[in-house]
């Protein structure tokens, strides 16, 4: 059992690492249980549920809903031969009938501090981390297994899920966040980038912004900062193989989009993505010399369009072992 624990304690350890480098905030309260208010809820042998467990509870404002996302997660740290189809549809199964009462719980909400006077939603994040570093296979296909679509899920409700590798791409990026804060690269006042889109407009301050689970799980995530010499600038964790020119020109087409180029900022690239082609920077200066040509961009454009810089960052694995969780002092 201790053992257990002390696996199960190295996801909570890599979750306060990760995610306080993207602005999400966590309730203090951590391992609880709150009244099930469901009467269809079941567990074991078909027993009526009395009770539902929180791990934790990280919650941020969406930057176009303006709402409070508060995300009950189920904390979950397996050994490679543990992470089954079967073991995701139980945790699945479980955290949808959780977060399904969460919504409704006077009892979670009073444990949990939920200011009910501002708008908010609960959803449901199931965190899977991989203590032994050994698990190699594509995460979604084992996702897939599960056939999310037959779970009994309340209507309208979401359940976001970060397995293996999206932990370890988010950790390394969470490292590299530190690497260049020190070095001068990246201010401490930063914030995780909205455009306004056709249908709806960012709210809130521009500064201090959070980085969704959305954007977390999507192909890019743009951070505005300034550095310690006062210089604002863009940095961009690009997550794909960026292994075409057609991809880049498709890429820097979406930051045109969302103004960006037009912008007399610094605007550098990191890509994470541990397969990215191995000719990164020439694919990317092609497309850079072929986008600037297909739009006809004036010399003063095409400037800023050279001055991007793209690089990798280094993957880092984070090292916590059961054993040395075990030791308290």
């Amino acid at each position: 059992m201790s053992e257990t624990n002390n696996t199960a304690e190295i996801a909570a350890k890599i979750s306060k690492d990760i995610f306080k480098h993207f602005h999400w905030q966590k309730n203090n309260l951590h391992d609880s249980n709150f009244s099930c208010v469901n009467k269809n809820h079941v567990g074991v042998g078909k027993k009526e549920k009395q009770s539902h467990p929180t791990d934790v509870v990280f919650h941020y404002t969406d930057p176009y809903s303006g709402r409070r996302v508060y995300l009950n997660t189920d904390l979950k740290s397996y050994g490679t031969d543990s992470i089954t189809s079967t073991k995701l549809r139980t945790a699945f199964k479980s955290l949808s009938m959780t977060v399904g009462c969460a919504s409704e719980s006077e009892d979670w909400r009073t444990k949990h501090l939920i200011d009910s006077s501002e708008p908010y939603e609960v959803r449901g994040l199931l965190f899977v981390y991989n203590h032994d570093n050994g698990y190699d296979k594509p995460f979604y296909q084992a996702i897939d297994k599960v056939d999310l679509k037959h779970l009994d899920m309340s209507s309208g409700l979401i359940l976001h899920f970060l397995g293996p590798h999206d932990l370890q791409r988010l950790y390394s990026i969470a490292n590299d966040m530190i690497r260049l804060k020190v070095e001068g690269e990246l201010g401490s006042n930063y914030t995780f980038y909205y455009p306004d889109l056709v249908l709806v407009r960012r709210q809130g301050e521009i500064w201090h912004q959070p980085a969704t689970v959305e954007s977390l799980t999507g192909p890019f995530t743009i951070i505005r900062h300034t550095s310690t010499g006062s210089e604002r600038g863009c940095l961009i964790y690009y997550n794909r193989e960026g292994n075409t020119v057609e991809e880049f020109e498709y890429f820097l087409d979406c930051l045109s989009r969302y103004q960006l180029l037009d912008a007399e900022e610094s605007i550098r690239i990191r890509v994470t993505n541990p397969a990215a082609d191995s000719n990164l920077k020439s694919v990317f200066g092609a497309a850079k010399v072929k986008y600037a040509k297909a739009w006809g961009f004036d010399s003063v454009r095409a400037a800023i369009l050279d001055k991007i810089d793209i690089d990798r960052i280094t993957s880092v694995t984070s090292t916590y072992n059961p054993g040395d969780v075990g030791w308290r002092t």
